[in-house]
């Protein structure tokens, strides 16, 4: 009998171990998956704010960003999207899940990301200036009984669009 329960006991060390790996591999998946969207949303508001002139151009990048990231977070119509989590706020209202400093400029969004644009432009400035964008996704362990209880954000920021005010 003492056999039994010394199987058992290595049986269960077992599953622990297995379940934390299983962990620590899911984990990594979703890691994975908040920095690629995170990279993804700084590459396109680089790519439209890069050849900004003008306060007002660098101010709309993610506007003009928008539809190309929400393309691309929904698998696109080419298939070559991630599949990003929808927003789970009723009424898709971002501001409840964002709460950092700047401008929030993504407010309703079907997509659970926060885009911040900060500005060192005002009307005071004659020489150079520039805006930027901080851009914060989040990660989920996505697995049945801890569903939404752990999120965590990972963030990024955009290169400076600077302008000339002479």
């Amino acid at each position: 009998m003492k056999e039994a329960i010394g199987n058992a006991a290595l049986f269960n060390i077992v599953i622990i171990f297995v379940a934390i790996l299983i962990a620590f591999f899911v984990g990594s998946l979703s890691y994975t998956k908040a920095y690629k969207v995170k990279n993804k949303i700084v590459e396109e508001i680089e790519k439209e704010g890069e050849h900004s002139t003008t306060v007002e151009q660098a101010e709309n990048a993610y506007a003009n960003a928008e539809d190309e990231i929400i393309d691309w977070l929904s698998n696109g119509n080419d298939g070559t999207g991630i599949g990003y989590r929808y927003n789970t706020n009723g009424g898709q209202n971002n501001t409840t899940n964002c709460n950092g400093d700047g401008t929030l400029v993504n407010k309703v969004s079907d997509y659970e990301y926060c885009v911040y644009r900060h500005s060192t432009c005002n009307g005071d400035n004659e020489g150079r200036c520039g805006v930027y964008y901080t851009v914060t996704a989040y990660m989920y362990f996505d697995v049945p009984i801890i569903d939404d209880l752990i999120k965590i954000p990972i963030s990024g920021e955009t290169m400076t669009f600077t302008i000339n005010n002479n």
